[in-house]
Order: C-alpha cells, then structure tokens, then sequence
C-alpha cells in the first residue's frame, strides 16, 4: 500500500507581506518534502491557507478604509502571487473564512460540547469607553503577565511565548487611541485545556515524529499546569459567531487550525474525494504540520487537545524552525527588520531562493542568518560551479563531440565501475535525510555527489581519449550524462527550475519523474537545446550597500 501523506504549512496572516524568514521556516520547507514524496511515488497532499480572522485585520482593515473582507482578499492574492514565483505553491492556497471552516468549526465545536469540554465563567474585560467597545486581542496592549515583557498585545507574548487574556495584561492600554480602559464583567466561553493533561502529556513523550527539544519545552508548560482557554471575543469581532452565543465570536486560534481541515475539505470536493480520508482517526495518512517557533504553544498544545476532543485524528510530525535573522548589514527598504520574498524574487530566480534558504536551514529550531555575501558564494561556488558547470561540461562535450547523442555504454575499466555504483546507490542515499525532514543534509550530499561527478569528468578527460579510444570515451559520457539525469532529478525538490531546465536540455520533459528512476535514459537519445542554466552573480548584485544596524531579526 502506499503511503498517503497530508502536508500543511503554518496559515500566513493575511496583515502583511510575506519575507524570507516566512519562506525559511514555514513555506519552503513543506514544498520541498511535498516535491519529494511525490517524486516517490506517494500520495501526498499539501494544502495551505490564509488566517483570516482576528483583531489584528480587523484594525488594519479600519486603517486602511476597507471591510476585512476586502483587506484580507488582497493579502491572500499577493500570497498566492509569491507562493507561485518561488515555485512553493500547495495543492490548495484556501481560507479560513471559508463556508467549509465555518462549517467544520461548528462541527468540532458540537463534538466537544457534547463531551462537556466547554464552560462557561465570568470574566473581567478590558473595554475602551471612549472608543465604545471592548478590547479584544491586538486592541489592547500593555505587559505580559507571565514575564513582564512590555508592550505586547492582549492574547499572547512574544517574549516568552505565552497565551492569556486581554484582561490579565499589566498597565493595558487601548491600541486605537491610547487611553487606559475600564474593566468590566462579562460571560465568557471556556474550553477546558487542563482537562488533557494527562492525554497531552502521554502525546508529547509517546510521539516519535515531534521534535525531543519542543516537546520538553512544552512538557514544562504542561508541569506547571495548564489554565483553561478563553476562546470568546465580545463583538465586533471579525470571525465566526459562537453557535447559541449571539454577540460571541470565536478566538481566532479556534477556526484558524481548522483551516487545514477545510482546505482538505475544499480540495477533496474539487476532486470527488472526502476530508475524513486525512483526518479520520481511522486513516493511514502521516499528517504533518510544518510550522515556526512562535506558535509551539498553539500547535502543540490547543490543537492537539482539539483533535483529540473531537474524535479527529492528530499529526504524526510537526517539524518546527527558527527565525531568520540578519548581518550587520541592513536589508530593507526602510527599517531593515525583513526582505520582502517579492523584493528579492524581481532580482533573483526562485532557484537561488530555495537553494540558499535550505543550505542555510536545519530541522530544529535554531535561528539562522541571512549573508549576502555567503548568498552568492554558495550560489556561485557550490549551485552554478558544482551543478550547472557540470551540466554544462557534459552536455556540450556531447553535442560537439557526439552529435548531441548519448552514446552506447561501452566495457567500464575499475573507475568506470566505481563511479557507476556511486551512480546507482546516490539517490538511495538521499532518502534517510528526506524522510527525517533533514532537507539541508539532502542538499549537503547532492551536493557531494555532484562534486564527485566533477571529479570522474575531469579524472577521466574523455577530451584526450577521444580520437584513440572511442568505446572509453562513450562509456565516459554515457555515465557523465546519466549523472546529469540523476542530479537533475534529485534537484527537483529543492530547485525545480533548475531541474526541469536540465531534464529539458537532457530532451526528457516527456518521461515520468520518478525518484531514482532512469530508466528513461538510454543510449541513442537526442539531446535538446543546451543552454547555461543561470549565469553567475556579479560581486555588486549580491552585496546591496545598506547602513550597518546589527542584530536586526526577519520575524
């Protein structure tokens, strides 16, 4: 049976543009392996969506004269834009305000009733008499309770990560005009978080796909023990209505999750298919939720608890990665706090995009640095020099010396052989680091084999060989080709373009990509156009002069 595999990214936000430290952590990442399972041949799934809910679109949309609707419509298409561009697009791009979103929240939100997992309490809520409204989540801000942090809004803290209520916030202040608000009583639903803690505990240490340093972070939280989640906002609040609770609506990390539910469902009705196929505790598939390090607490403590209420099957994996941080040269425009994805797409292909962006990131979650300077070496030391020189040598020396034609594989002397068995075993062994989600060690040994590729050419100098021995030199170049092929293949979960440009010149966009397979490779074949597949960066168009302001972090 093969496998079947549900991918999801982390839901971007629809306020604001998408950066590389996004792209690094979150979207990159579930492309690469959603590449590679389908090259392998399983069924495999990538949906993704806009987060469309919340106060902070709601405030944004008031500032820029729009109903949210309209403001997150723009955001999703400029997403869906750079999504394209960079080639990390999902099977389904959604939304969280979606009539399937609301519908699944609805439903997980009945089941969970049903068990008794929701409560109701009094609360005190900061409301703004001068604005006329309560405050919810980005209308309030002061310091976080937990940690003292200043100037953090009212649902969670940036500084250590923590959720909590709007209410509990030191010296709060309201974010449209500035002014201390009042506290007032109201009624408020609760789920009943601490309720799993025992389910939750057993989950994290019995989980073998969640990473060992979250989960023991996280297993702190669970020792200190868990408070019940407030999961209402008072109106008006963009976002779903509490079903029974006229004037409730529901936190925005209560549906936004459900998201890639819903996306499931969407994609499953375009295609005759059914959303419990993924999610039903019952089925086969590996669902694996990719996400960044600032939203562990939601990821791997609210969501869990939620699937597991409602009778839903929960992940196998949630890989989680760092920030991207910057060098002591500033990269935008105005602050240098981020690079825009689509900034740095206008200048350079997507290929160099995803290629330094995965050499550059583990799986785990350690904050990495973007380096112009280490930008273009790796692009044109390890990329152009070991791949695309490659290609280039050996498909020239074809086309002048063979007509463009791959010639007969021939009797193979002891180094012929070697090579022709690190040929064999190479994308074999690739697997181990794609299957662990350990995407820059696949790229470290991909690109050790197209060093090793180098070598063979250069060793073997089918130049010298060529009007004396005929039979060496083909066997020479049938093997230098067919590891063009191979590395062109392998490339693809990482730099589609490139690979797709050299299987084209290899006069192979026709045959079925299939991982390690090439078989569609064989003697008398007829190259296609050959053509450099990127000239290399220029000392100047790598290294943009900016104003020094170190420890600037893309977040």
């Amino acid at each position: 049976m093969t496998r079947k595999i549900l991918i999801t990214a982390a839901l971007p936000y629809a306020n604001g543009p998408a950066h590389l430290g996004h792209f690094r952590s979150t979207y990159l990442p579930p492309n690469t392996f959603a590449r590679y399972c389908k090259l392998k041949g399983y069924e495999t799934l990538y949906v993704c969506a806009t987060d469309e809910h919340g106060t902070p679109i709601e405030v944004k949309a008031l500032q820029h004269g729009l109903r949210p609707e309209e403001f997150t419509l723009q955001w999703h298409e400029r997403w869906a834009a750079d999504f394209e561009k960079a080639r990390v697009q999902p099977d389904i791009f959604y939304s969280t305000n979606s009539p399937e979103n609301k519908e699944l929240t609805t439903l997980l939100y009945q089941r969970l009733k049903e068990k008794g997992y929701f409560y109701k309490k009094t609360v005190k809520q900061t409301y703004c008499e001068k604005d006329g409204r309560f405050l919810p989540d980005r209308f309030v801000k002061g310091a976080c309770p937990h940690c003292n942090a200043p100037d953090q809004y009212g649902d969670s803290c940036e500084a250590c990560g923590r959720a909590y209520t709007p209410g509990e916030l030191i010296n709060p202040h309201c974010s449209i005009c500035g002014q201390k608000p009042v506290v007032r009583e109201v009624e408020h639903v609760f789920f009943k978080l601490s309720a799993f803690t025992s389910f939750l505990r057993e989950w994290l240490q019995g989980t073998p796909g969640l990473p060992k340093d979250v989960t023991a972070y996280v297993l702190g939280w669970v020792k200190q023990g868990l408070q019940d989640w407030d999961l209402t906002r008072d109106g008006p609040y963009y976002g779903f209505e509490i079903p029974g609770e006229p004037g409730k609506y529901f936190y925005v990390w209560f549906d936004a999750p459900i998201g890639y539910i819903a996306s499931t469902q969407a994609w499953a009705q375009q295609h005759g298919r059914n959303w419990e196929e993924w999610w039903s505790p019952e089925s086969e598939a590996e669902i694996i939720h990719f996400i960044g390090k600032d939203i562990v607490y939601h990821h791997f403590l609210f969501w869990p608890s939620m699937l597991k209420g409602a009778g839903v099957k929960l992940p196998a994996r949630i890989p989680v990665r760092g920030y991207l941080n910057l060098e002591e040269a500033k990269m935008s425009k105005s602050r240098g706090t981020l690079i825009e994805v689509s900034e740095f797409l206008q200048k350079y292909p997507a290929d160099f995009l995803r290629y330094y962006l995965t050499s550059v990131t583990p799986n785990n979650v350690s904050d990495g640095s973007f380096s112009w300077k280490e930008f273009r070496a790796k692009i044109n030391n390890e990329f152009l020099d070991a791949f695309g020189n490659y290609v280039y040598r050996v498909l020239s020396f074809l086309e002048r010396r063979f007509g463009g034609t791959i010639p007969e594989l021939g009797a193979l002397e002891p180094i012929d052989e070697e090579f022709r068995k690190k040929l064999e075993a190479f994308a074999g062994e690739l697997e181990p680091s794609y299957e662990s989600l350990e995407f820059k060690s696949a790229l470290e040994k991909w690109l050790a084999f197209a060093g090793t590729c180098n070598q063979y050419f250069s060793a073997r100098e089918p130049w010298k060989m060529e009007k004396q021995k005929e039979g060496s030199s083909a066997t020479v170049m049938h093997l230098a080709a067919k590891a063009v092929y191979a590395l062109a293949l392998a490339s693809l979960p990482v730099t589609p373009d490139a690979g797709e440009k050299v299987i084209a010149q290899l006069n192979l966009a026709e045959a079925p990509c299939r991982w390690g397979d090439y078989s569609a490779f064989k003697a008398g074949l007829k190259l296609g156009k050959i053509e450099i597949i990127y000239p290399k960066l220029e000392e100047e168009e790598a290294v943009p002069e900016h104003p020094k302001e170190p420890g600037k972090k893309m977040i």
